[in-house]
């Protein structure tokens, strides 16, 4: 196995903790670790394993794993569902599964790209350990893995061992009769003897050929979750009966059941992912212009822009409307604004926002509280077009507040208003930035269908 896939030379000692796995990285591969984690920075650590510690706190892994792109993600989601440490044969096989389950294009594409997730995943310090003992982050498995509320993200339950872990010796000894295993003296070593069979593509194959009808259609709903399943009452109906008997479905609550991890598997042919996607899409171009057309219409319409500017901030300098009591605008003042502008609303609140966040309108702090141009709208207007223009695009791309939001309602269930709480995003400007990278990255003049753009950013940002 190739160092590469490693992430660790051949006779050097296997590290036993994300801080052993740190102690090994030189110093390009730590700051690496801290340009795309720089919370970890905040404060500075003392040594390396005040920063593994940090690394694994709840809030900071939780911003890693937002960043990740959709298969980094898929591969981690994947080894959270397999037995701790996993080897990079086991991964592997859970994402691309029995032999024919995926077509040979995404297996090969799965070969392909596996290092260069696990690489990611490394880097981020979510996963330490070389290829036969890959480890996730203790706090990402538990972000990632199923628990007794909620499925893995990929769909898949609690193992057996988990299932069963309330469930009776006899019970158990029970299903090990119904399946035609041998009795054993202790329920270890009978759940061992239903693993083993689980585990065997043959000997489970036969026996869900006798399965009634009924009961496969149900494994079926629950074959790629979520893996629970309620039944109507205590004394659950003749097919839900077979598969409890057999270990096939265990019962979690009186009228409810859940569907092993290791009989999932069988059913997905081994996969942990319906679609495993290890390439991201292409934007689709959709027409292509003269670069000279695209430039001249970029240019009418940044002047248009800073017009719609100065016509918004103009019209609230001689009427400017009230702060709500909750603060931000008030429906009546956006539906009049909008007119004013000749404008949709939903496109109205993005100037308005736009010209918040450049500096150039604010509330007034008067008794009678409203919003009204600032001391620095007019040194803008003094300003040339383009450093205009550049003033507001700088202050757009780095803002976090997201214009969309507005007159949708949050958690608490209370309507969000333009230039009022609830519309920042942490991610915003990540979005934006990459948006612009993305469209950049295209021949000059080419226009991608939106929906492509869209599909690639989302697998390059699946959460």
């Amino acid at each position: 196995m190739s160092t590469e896939h490693s992430g660790r030379s051949h006779g050097a000692a296997a590290p036993r903790t994300l801080a052993d796995d740190l102690r090994t990285r030189d110093d390009a591969a730590l700051a690496g670790l801290l340009r795309t984690r720089p919370d970890l920075l905040s404060p500075v650590p003392n040594d390396l394993t005040q920063l593994a510690t940090r690394a694994g706190t709840r809030a900071s892994v939780v911003r890693a794993v937002e960043r990740l792109d959709r298969f980094a993600l898929q591969t981690a989601e994947a080894i959270a569902v397999a037995p701790d440490p996993c080897t990079y044969g086991v991964l592997e096989a859970l994402l691309t599964g029995d032999p024919g389950a995926v077509d040979p294009e995404t297996a090969e594409a799965v070969a392909a790209e596996l290092p260069r997730a696990l690489r990611t995943l490394r880097e981020q310090a979510l996963l330490w350990g070389g290829e036969d003992r890959l480890h996730l982050v203790r706090t990402v498995r538990e972000l990632l893995s199923p628990t007794p509320s909620s499925p893995s993200p990929t769909g898949l339950g609690p193992t057996l061992a988990e299932a069963t872990a309330g469930m009776s010796p006899g019970r158990l000894q029970d299903i090990l009769a119904t399946v035609g295993l041998p009795a054993t003296h202790d329920p270890v070593s009978a759940l061992a003897g239903l693993v083993a069979l689980f585990a065997d593509r043959a000997r489970t194959e036969a026996l869900l050929e006798g399965a009634p009808v009924e009961s496969l259609a149900m494994l079926e709903k629950l074959r790629w979750g979520p893996p629970y399943g309620s039944v109507q009452t205590d004394s659950p109906s003749a097919p839900v009966t077979w598969l409890l008997d057999r270990g096939l479905l265990v019962r979690t609550a009186p009228r409810t059941v859940v569907l092993p991890r290791e009989v999932a598997l069988h059913l997905r042919a081994g996969r942990a992912h319906r679609e495993v996607e290890p390439l991201p899409p292409a934007p689709v171009v959709r027409r292509e212009y003269p670069p000279e057309t695209a430039d001249e219409t970029a240019a009418g319409q940044a002047l248009a822009a800073l017009g719609t500017l100065e016509d918004l901030l103009s019209s609230w300098e001689t009427e400017p409307p009230s702060v709500l009591r909750a603060g931000g605008l008030g429906v009546r003042d956006l539906k009049r604004t909008a007119t004013a502008l000749d404008l949709p609303e939903p496109t109205a609140v993005f100037w308005i926002e736009l010209a918040y966040a450049a500096g150039l309108l604010a509330s007034d702090n008067e008794p009678d509280e409203c919003y009204a141009p600032t001391p620095a709208y007019d040194e803008w207007l003094r300003l040339p077009a383009h450093e205009r223009w550049s003033h507001v695009v700088l202050r757009w791309l780095t803002g976090t507040r997201v214009p969309g939001l507005v007159g949708t309602r949050d958690a608490k269930g209370r309507g969000l208003a333009a230039l009022g709480q609830g519309l920042d995003r942490g991610l915003t400007a990540d979005v934006r930035r990459r948006t612009l990278e993305l469209l950049a990255g295209l021949a000059p003049g080419a226009a991608p269908a939106q929906q492509s753009v869209l599909a690639r950013l989302r697998w390059e940002r699946p959460l």
